[in-house]
């Protein structure tokens, strides 16, 4: 079925630009180098709580912890962030994911890697919240739809060096040290080489200032427009639920699979950034042929059959081509359907949509995640990874569905009965 464009809904129609404040661009700095370490914090943390001893049960429950946190944590930080702004929700959260980041670094066991991962979820929960409200008030209808597009391009950008680099730093440790590349000295190594980038991008968040717009009035979390915010959450509850199971262990399953040392690991991850990066930076001109929500529809729908190769597909080549691709189309729908929320929303809402959105995703996500440990727990390696890929593939593909359903065709529908009056003029 082809997806008609509409103006209004879909902003199809609206100019585009690539002007940003200087606001702007330190959060995009500070963007680039956060996400130099989280591609090296998740291509290393599996591998360092095996090094620990921890099995997969324990693997779950610690890429679990920061989810759960940051989703209890969601709501508080919406009301924070509307009493000091979101710039200085910015900054505390950012000191927070960096000794989240260093707890966990120098953990000795389950305990200290639970503390650090809670730290960390806190932090994330500040930063979730404020940063989209934060891009949307320092842009306008014309320059938002790329700004969240260079800020997720940048983010997979720097996943794709941290990636390429970060595999080479424990044989770049071992080779200096005489240590084994897959010790755990070698992989503390990289999540401290990882809270080392955390501090680079720490210093340009000091410098952001509050955007000197009104707080909202009322309460604290009062939403304005529940029924679009409900269609908003819904399509990301199932993507959590989906994503949970399989992403996070993405570099196990290969590594257990195919047998990749962790420089081939890096390689295969980082190019993958660099394919998601491209293609979100593709997104702006594909939102102005088609409007925002059937670009959105358009890349996710093509990804499902990526992920069903990704999965189970018995060649690691075929793997490689399906992970390329599978990555950069779902993740390039982030931005623009992000961007597409913080303009169907008003503004008192936003900051909420980021809080209920967070809490609904990562919840979702620790869930599945934590379930995904006992299932790998349970079954034998490649059972259990054939029973997660397939809920995956199961939860994306209903939340394609409920996108077309809930906000498509809604928006499709409505247009179409203001279409006669807006030919028709005003009356004479």
């Amino acid at each position: 079925m082809a997806l008609p464009s509409h103006s209004q809904s879909c902003q199809a129609e609206v100019p585009m630009t690539w002007r940003f404040s200087r606001q702007v661009w330190l959060y995009l700095t500070s963007a680039f180098t956060f996400g130099l370490s989280q591609a090296f914090a998740a291509l290393f943390l599996n591998f360092y709580l095996r090094a620990l001893g921890l099995g997969a049960e324990w693997q779950g429950l610690v890429n679990a912890l920061p989810a759960l946190t940051l989703a209890c944590l969601s709501l508080p930080a919406v009301a924070l962030a509307r009493r000091i702004s979101n710039a200085r929700t910015l900054q505390l959260g950012s000191v927070l994911s960096l000794i989240g980041a260093v707890l966990l670094s120098l953990s000795a066991g389950p305990l200290a890697a639970i503390v650090g991962a809670l730290v960390q979820g806190a932090g994330a929960a500040l930063l979730s919240v404020a940063g989209a409200p934060f891009m949307a008030n320092n842009s306008d209808e014309r320059s938002r739809v790329t700004l969240f597009s260079v800020q997720s391009a940048l983010m997979t950008g720097a996943g794709f060096l941290g990636n390429l680099l970060g595999g080479r730093v424990p044989e770049l440790y071992a080779a200096a040290t005489g240590a084994a590349p897959d010790g755990l000295a070698a992989l503390r190594a990289a999540l401290l080489v990882s809270a080392a980038f955390q501090l680079v991008g720490l210093l340009p968040v000091l410098f952001l200032r509050p955007s000197g717009r009104p707080r909202p009035q009322g309460r604290s979390f009062a939403v304005r427009d529940k029924g679009t915010m409900t269609r908003l959450v819904a399509p990301n509850v199932l993507v959590g639920l989906g994503a949970g199971a399989t992403i996070p262990f993405l570099n196990v399953f290969i590594e257990g699979k195919f047998h990749v040392d962790y420089a081939s690991l890096g390689t295969l991850f980082a190019w993958t950034s660099l394919a998601t990066a491209a293609t979100v930076l593709v997104q702006p001109l594909l939102v102005r042929r088609l409007g925002q929500l059937p670009a959105v529809l358009v890349v996710q729908a093509a990804s499902l059959p990526f992920l069903a190769v990704l999965g189970f597909a018995p060649q690691l080549w075929m793997v490689s081509a399906a992970l390329f691709t599978r990555g950069a189309l779902m993740n390039a729908a982030g931005p623009v359907y992000s961007a597409y929320a913080m303009s169907a929303l008003p503004d008192e809402d936003r900051a909420m949509y980021s809080a209920v959105n967070t809490i609904a995703w990562d919840l979702c996500w620790a869930i599945s995640s934590l379930l995904s440990g006992v299932v790998r727990g349970l079954l034998p390696f490649d059972a259990a990874f054939r029973v997660l890929f397939a809920w995956t593939i199961l939860m994306y593909a209903a939340s394609v569905l409920v996108i077309f359903l809930g906000l498509y065709r809604r928006v499709y529908r409505r247009e179409r009965r203001l279409a006669p009056t807006v030919a028709a003029g005003p009356p004479s």
